[in-house]
């Protein structure tokens, strides 16, 4: 499994050679083997990279990261299709029944929330907050027709950063963490749905006819709050956003999580994941599919 996410932030010059990554600032070169990355975030506008290595990327499946003036994520860049029998994996997505769809969806939500619930006991906070949540989870029904997932949200955000806070003010630091967290999550899930053969755009729950990544919005959730108890931790009494905070936003994908009974990477962990829920699809059952417990989350590995 390819387990380097690459952080550029030096103007610089990337290309493809001889099966490596070659990354030349000034006159010095670093050559990072293909086969080792699984994306690469680009954080200085002054980069520049060859077709060639556009194409490369595209073959061996490896994310692309664009971060705007802001050093905040802005594009995506990813192969189109690189499975063999995504046709076929296409059509179960479309086929799934859906009963089974809500099912799962329900149970997508129940650990979301779940998750959301642990952040709040392990940052000690109100017993009143976890009350509720446990709560919620009790009411989740199929396809979450009664939106207890957005109610969780809102008790669990209040309760992190208080009633004022808003998930929509960029203006709010640990909304800039977040984003870029989410983002980096959001990428690579979306490089592994690609290489199993899944059609980003066909959501579970997400239907949004101008967002590709439907189904990644819908994959992710159960492991947005590792990303919500990292960067809460990390940006707790800072002031900027700064460089070596999301140098270690990027490496969130390399922290540890015991996920079906192994310890290992995060990014093996969520790859493992994608790699069950095509098989949901191919079987048209999603009864074996293990969501991760941030009970079992390494926050980070030296």
């Amino acid at each position: 499994m390819a387990f380097r996410v690459i952080f550029i932030e030096s103007d610089a010059v990337l290309k493809s050679k001889l099966d490596n990554l070659l990354v030349m600032v000034n006159e010095q070169e670093t050559w990072i083997p293909l086969t080792d990355i699984s994306m690469i975030v680009l954080d200085n506008l002054r980069t520049s990279m060859t077709s060639r290595l556009l194409c490369t990327l595209a073959k061996e499946n490896i994310a692309l990261v664009i971060c705007d003036q802001q050093h905040l994520p802005i594009g995506f860049y990813s192969c189109y299709d690189n499975h063999s029998r995504s046709s076929k994996i296409i059509g179960s997505q479309i086929q799934v029944e859906t009963t089974i769809i809500g099912e799962f969806w329900r149970n997508v939500v129940i650990a979301k929330i779940e998750n959301q619930r642990k952040v709040i006991t392990i940052l000690e906070r109100s017993d009143e907050s976890h009350n509720k949540l446990d709560a919620y989870i009790k009411e989740v029904m199929p396809n979450d027709v009664t939106n207890r997932e957005a109610h969780a949200a809102k008790v669990y955000f209040n309760q992190l950063m208080g009633k004022s806070f808003s998930r929509g003010d960029d203006n709010i630091l640990l909304n800039s963490g977040l984003n870029y967290g989410y983002t980096i999550m959001r990428s690579y899930i979306s490089r592994l749905c690609v290489g199993y053969g899944l059609n980003t755009q066909i959501g579970i729950h997400h239907h949004n006819e101008y967002n590709r990544f439907n189904l990644v919005d819908d994959l992710i959730e159960p492991f947005r709050p590792i990303v919500d108890l990292f960067v809460y931790r990390l940006l707790e009494g800072e002031e900027y956003f700064k460089s070596t905070h999301r140098e270690k936003i990027v490496n969130i994908l390399n922290h540890k999580i015991i996920y079906k009974a192994k310890r290992q990477y995060l990014c093996n962990a969520i790859e493992t994941y994608i790699y069950s829920i095509s098989k949901g699809f191919n079987d048209q059952s999603f009864e074996h599919i293990e969501f991760p417990d941030i009970d079992n989350y390494v926050e980070e590995v030296e």
